[in-house]
């Protein structure tokens, strides 16, 4: 007989009810538990196990006999790292969450310029772009940002006050550059966001969504990113009309990717580690060129405007324009 107690059934059929059709490991092996509870053999159970995820079938049937003895929940894999950064509520609820308002404003142009065409690109994975707005043959990829937390050593670190501050990563638009050259970065700061939502959210969700969130931030294994981004994206599309309520509708604001490495090349002091001394005494390790909403940020609303009356092009023109220039160029 199957080991089982009140939490390991509840938690395993939690997450078959909430993302039951995920990539994440965790629930393949919540399908193959739950099999095991209604009479599979724990070799049955393992193939179960084995056509939901990447892995071994001889794996799979291993944990299947393991959690048969030990239950479900003591053998879930662990995180390594807990803290604010992994955090879905930290870091991807706002994100997804920002994504959504701008989807609404995408609509918008849409309707205004019935020859534009937009792409939604997060269920592709990971890239680059979370939307691409598309008209005769140009792309303008775009990725949305949500900026969360205020830099509050700015104007001491890189020149600029922390309201008027927004980091690009380096790294990011240094890859746009090359495989997406008209990337924008549309951006939008709600630094009390992730407070209302810890306020929000408990009230919301279910008791099984509850459960399944509680895993997620406990939990690791194959696949989680897909764990997460099936919860998020179901949870924030269910529950977007009380969520819409308590998000500030702040600008966006855009920047092209060339223009943030453009900074970065003629203005070093703005990208710690790279023209300031002892970096990770100041910040985060991560190396980010910091612009200013006022002086090197355009807002959204211009861009849109631009769309509308001249089309995707004029703004594709825009993000590529070139003027010649003296450089150095040593020899030695």
């Amino acid at each position: 007989m199957t080991r089982t107690s009140p939490d390991d059934r509840h938690v395993a059929q939690a997450l078959v009810n909430v993302i039951g059709p995920s990539r994440w490991s965790v629930v393949a092996l919540a399908h193959g538990y739950l099999a095991m509870l209604a009479g599979a053999s724990p070799s049955d159970a393992g193939r179960i196990v084995f056509e939901r995820r990447t892995g071994t079938l001889k794996g799979a049937r291993e944990a299947m006999q393991l959690m048969a003895t030990a239950g479900f929940v003591s053998q879930l894999p662990g995180r390594e790292r807990t803290g604010s950064a992994e955090n879905p509520v930290t870091k991807l609820f706002p994100a997804t969450i920002t994504e959504e308002r701008f989807l609404e404003l995408l609509d918008e142009i849409k309707q205004a310029r019935p020859t534009v065409t937009y792409s939604d690109d997060r269920e592709a994975g990971h890239g680059l772009s979370d939307f691409t707005v598309r008209e005769a043959g140009e792309d303008l990829p775009i990725n949305i940002k949500n900026a969360g937390t205020r830099f509050e050593r700015a104007k001491q670190l890189v020149g600029l006050e922390p309201d008027d501050c927004i980091p690009i990563p380096a790294y990011k638009a240094n890859a746009a550059v090359e495989a997406q050259p008209n990337l924008l970065y549309v951006v939008s700061a709600d630094y009390d966001l992730v407070a209302r939502l810890k306020e929000l959210l408990p009230q919301l969700l279910s008791s099984d969504e509850a459960t399944v969130w509680e895993v997620l931030n406990k939990c690791s294994g194959t696949h989680l990113r897909n764990g997460e981004d099936d919860f998020i994206f179901s949870t924030v599309r269910k529950y977007w009309s009380a969520i819409k309520e308590v998000v500030a509708a702040n600008p966006f604001e855009v920047i092209s990717a060339r223009k943030a490495l453009r900074i970065l090349h003629t203005n070093p002091q703005r990208t710690p580690g790279i023209g300031l001394r002892a970096w990770g005494t100041g910040a985060s390790a991560e190396v980010n060129v910091h612009v200013s909403i006022k002086a090197e940020m355009t807002p959204w609303s211009a861009v849109r405007d631009r769309i509308v009356a001249k089309g995707v092009a004029d703004v594709v023109h825009a993000v590529n324009r070139k003027h010649v220039e003296e450089v150095y160029d040593p020899e030695i």
